[in-house]
């Protein structure tokens, strides 16, 4: 988020303490003000579904996700929120969930 920022582009990042219950109402919150969600997970993708389902069709949610006990290292989610972002049309306001 910080080298997100620090390129111009608007992010910000929600991190869960817990993920059961699912903090939907903070992720459906954010997604008043977000424009697109990116979920980074150390998973093949457990909680995007449930991103997906707070977000209610309202905000275009993506997938960044590495398996194996293998930590996505800020410069690949950086990478991300940027494809993203220009996906998006240039510097937008995304928010990272991650696990």
């Amino acid at each position: 988020v910080r080298l997100a920022r620090q390129a111009g582009i608007r992010a910000g990042l929600l991190r869960p303490i817990t993920l059961w219950p699912f903090p939907s109402r903070a992720v459906a919150a954010l997604a008043e003000r977000a424009r697109a969600f990116l979920a980074v997970e150390m998973s093949l993708g457990q909680m995007i579904q449930d991103v997906r389902l707070a977000v209610d069709g309202r905000r275009p949610v993506r997938f960044f996700g590495k398996a194996g006990g293998l930590v996505p290292t800020p410069r690949e989610v950086f990478e991300r929120i940027s494809e993203l972002a220009d996906s998006l049309g240039g510097r937008a306001r995304l928010r990272a969930v991650s696990s």
